[in-house]
């Protein structure tokens, strides 16, 4: 009987913008590995998408939340999913990833040893465009499945696992555009200030579809860039977090980090036997600019807000 596991229902929220094409493989992946002991409840919550994002949803077994509106927010999603879910623990997921065998299990299994928040690793999947290898590899270094089980100061929000209780004890995902590419940062701050910690469990994998194209990789790396400074200094969720607390030093120093981050994240690949990254150098480095030239900007525009409040 369901009531005899410690979860007996889990709710996987995921926000959807467009995702016509790839929603109904990831509801189904996922509906694939309930059990008889463990409901999971789906909730596609829909962000004013204009294609069949609805319709394939509730065909593929989700249950359908729609935010109407004019879009663009997957913070506003993932707390509106998170507000109508019902089970425990609450995992978000983005509508490009799909899950691989064993993700559930993962979770529910480190959940089950204590652990609050669960962060999942992130695959590459066969197939994908030159560009969209580069975007993995670019952004998804520090929770690939290649690296080992952990406690780490932040997990980005693609592939998540929280206990229902502490998130709902926390301000939630920050529905600020100024931060809709860190929304997790702040809640995740909260609870380890409570005593929690993050811990990362590469089996819990999850394989992220990027975008292809080349200004789609540099429209990721301004928007992730833009918010850092402000939320990795608010939260000191980063690695070498110390550094965020000098604003000011590190809009300074952001074009020479462009080509120290280049190398960190080579590094990151290198260590672990996968080579191919170092073929996407001129790329990387594009990449890195572009992070830093919007860690400039909205850096600077984030401490005028400050001082003038």
């Amino acid at each position: 009987m369901a009531s005899e596991s410690p979860f007996p229902k889990v709710s996987v929220i995921i926000p959807a913008h467009n995702e016509a094409e790839c929603v109904a493989r990831t509801v189904r992946a996922i509906k694939d590995q309930e059990t008889e002991t463990c409901a999971v409840e789906v909730i596609v919550v829909d962000d004013a998408s204009t294609d069949d994002t609805v319709r394939i949803a509730k065909d593929a077994g989700a249950n359908v939340i729609e935010m109407g509106g004019a879009g663009g927010n997957p913070a506003a999603a993932r707390n509106r999913g998170a507000s109508a879910a019902e089970g425990d623990p609450l995992i978000f997921l983005d509508a490009d990833c799909q899950v691989a065998d064993g993700w559930l299990h993962a979770f529910l299994e480190a959940h089950k040893a204590g652990e609050t928040i669960v962060a999942g690793s992130l695959d590459l999947p066969e197939g994908l465009s030159f560009t969209a290898q580069c975007d993995y590899y670019f952004g998804w270094y520090m929770v690939h499945p290649h690296q080992s089980a952990r406690h780490v100061p932040h997990s980005p929000a693609p592939n998540l696992s929280v206990r229902r209780d502490a998130f709902f004890a926390t301000s939630r995902f920050e529905e600020l555009p100024f931060s809709i590419a860190s929304e997790e940062r702040a809640w995740q701050a909260e609870l380890r200030n409570q005593g929690h910690r993050i811990y990362f469990e590469p089996h819990a994998r999850a394989l992220h579809y990027n975008r292809s194209g080349f200004w789609n990789l540099l429209k990721r790396s301004y928007r992730w860039g833009y918010a850092s400074i402000r939320a990795k200094n608010e939260s000191g969720t980063a690695q070498f977090a110390g550094l965020y607390q000098y604003p000011r030093l590190m809009i300074a120093m952001a074009l020479p980090l462009a080509f120290v981050h280049s190398a960190f994240i080579l590094s990151r690949w290198v260590r672990v036997g996968i080579y191919r990254p170092l073929l996407m150098l001129p790329l990387l480095v594009a990449s890195r600019l572009t992070y830093s030239v919007a860690m400039m900007i909205g850096g600077v525009r984030w401490l005028r807000h400050r001082n003038m409040t």
